[in-house]
Parts: structure tokens; C-alpha cells; sequence
């Protein structure tokens, strides 16, 4: 798949112009930013059916502090984009410390049951231990020359430190496409639809107690369907109709508040087990 990642450089794109199976949208940097552009891209990028992304950049301020920055600010799209952390250099007090990076890997898959991607160049990926647990997107270009998309872009031989493979190859920051009239950075995703939501979803291994063994349970929140909302639907006690709709929510809101856990109306990992334990403490 093609795709595009955009900030507040692009602040007049109109995606429905340009051709592109993705977008990936900067959310925020540090513990306080927010990109001006971010609701309204990610937003059309939305209404438009593309596969989505959103990303962090890195800066300062405590691992922790920057995760929990990034995970407000696009909680309404966890779930339904990729989440990224972006390790760059510039602005990045921390860029020789790439435990800084994991730290905040680790604190997102924790909080959302979601492994984020993370964004760096392929130098990069060298330089360091990296975990290959979570999905790598990797930036080089063999030149600074305009370019449309490439099917089977440059990069040389070296390889990708841990990773066999990117999943998403950047390969241009001078993309040209038809509809835009700047420059794009430009994407291939080495993965279909199907492969790109189910990063986007996530899956979570919820534990039972006493041994009772395991469930692979996806995140799943208002606007979701199948099998799991039923599930869920049985543990709030509301009809199993498999739609997660407003009715779900809040009750799963009641739910968590009860629970002690974050009120989002969110079913992730630990609203799953919480979940799971009282069914069993019933049985």
C-alpha cells in the first residue's frame, strides 16, 4: 500500500485530492504539544476511508509523561490507526538513549494492549539494541530528487539491526503527487488492509486465574461489532446483540468506575480481565 505521513507542514492539504491507501498524521511532541493540524487531518483522513496512523515525536519530559500525553490526545483513535513513536535527533534530548524510546513503547503497550510502531531512520536501527517486538517503520532515501511512488524503493544492504524488515519503508520527503502541490514524504507499507487494522486493533492476552488458561481478546470500543462485544455484552449483563453501541458504553464506563480502572468506555487489557475475574468469582 502507498501512503503519506503529514503534520503542520501540510496544513492545506485536501486528501481527498491525493492518492493515498494511508495517512499518518502527526498527534503531538513532548508532554504538552499538540499539532495545530492534527483533529482536522486525521479527521478527513477518516471521512475518507484511509488506513490510519498517528504519531508522537519525541522530546522530553519522562517517558511516561509523553506516552500518557500522546494516548489523551488520540484516544479516540485507538483502535482504529496505528500508533508510532517518531525517534529522531532534532529536539530529542534523549535521541542517545534509546531505553528513553522503549520506555515509552512499553508504557503505551501496557496502557492499550497495542505494540506502537516505531519511526526512525535506518541508521538508526543499527546504532542500537532495539526490541523487535514492536513493529518497525524506517526512513533512508537514496537521493533529495522529486519522486511519485515507488513500488520497490532504494535502500542498501546493511540491514535493519534487529528486524528482518521494515513494515512501512519512507523512502522520499520530496514525494509529488497529483491534488498537492508541496512536498510529501512518501510511504509503502509492506502489509494489506487487513494486516494494517489488525496493528491498528491490537491483540491482548488476557490471563485467567487459578490457571484456567488463556483468550486472545481485541480491544473493542463504541462502534465495534462481533463475537468479543458479545462476550463483553454478557459480562455487563446487557443484551448480547454484539454492537457496541451507546447503551454498551456506558455501561462499560459503570463498569470500570466500579473497577477502579481508567473511565474511557475502552474494553482493553485490564478491562478485560477485570472482567473475566468476576465472571469467574461467580462461577
Amino acid at each position: 500500500m502507498n501512503g503519506i505521513d503529514i503534520s503542520r507542514w501540510q496544513k492545506d492539504i485536501q486528501l481527498s485530492r491525493v492518492p493515498c491507501d494511508f495517512v499518518i498524521v502527526k498527534a503531538t511532541q513532548g508532554t504538552g504539544y499538540v499539532s495545530p493540524t492534527y483533529k482536522q487531518q486525521i479527521t478527513s483522513a477518516e471521512a475518507l476511508g484511509k488506513y490510519l496512523g498517528v504519531y508522537h515525536y519525541a522530546s522530553s519530559g519522562g517517558a511516561a509523561a509523553e506516552a500518557e500525553h500522546f494516548l489523551r490526545t488520540v484516544a479516540d483513535y485507538i483502535g482504529k490507526a496505528i500508533l508510532v513513536l517518531d525517534w529522531e535527533g532534532e529536539q530529542n534530548a534523549n535521541f542517545n538513549n534509546p531505553s528513553y524510546a522503549l520506555d515509552f513503547l512499553n508504557y503505551v503497550k501496557k496502557r492499550t494492549g497495542i505494540s506502537p510502531f516505531i519511526y526512525m531512520s535506518k541508521s538508526v536501527c543499527r546504532q542500537y539494541k532495539w526490541d523487535a517486538s514492536f513493529p518497525l517503520w524506517c526512513a533512508q532515501y537514496r537521493n533529495q530528487q522529486p519522486s511519485g511512488y515507488q513500488a520497490q524503493p532504494w535502500t542498501d544492504n546493511k540491514g535493519f539491526g534487529v528486524w528482518r524488515s521494515p513494515k512501512i519503508f519512507q523512502y522520499s520527503s520530496k514525494g509529488q503527487l497529483d491534488g498537492y502541490s508541496g512536498n510529501l514524504d512518501l510511504d509503502i507499507a509492506y502489509m494489506n488492509g487487513s494486516e494494517w487494522l489488525s496493528y491498528a486493533q491490537g491483540k491482548v492476552i488476557v490471563k485467567e486465574p487459578e490457571d484456567h488458561g488463556s483468550f486472545d481478546l481485541p480491544i473493542i470500543r463504541r462502534g465495534s461489532s462481533g463475537k468479543a462485544v458479545k462476550l463483553w455484552q454478557v459480562i455487563l449483563g446487557v443484551e448480547p446483540d454484539g454492537l457496541f453501541g451507546i447503551i454498551t458504553q456506558e455501561e462499560t464506563r459503570q463498569f470500570q468506575l466500579e473497577n477502579n480502572l481508567k473511565v474511557d468506555g475502552i474494553v482493553g487489557a485490564q478491562s478485560w480481565k477485570a472482567g473475566m475475574e468476576s465472571v469467574w468469582q461467580s462461577v
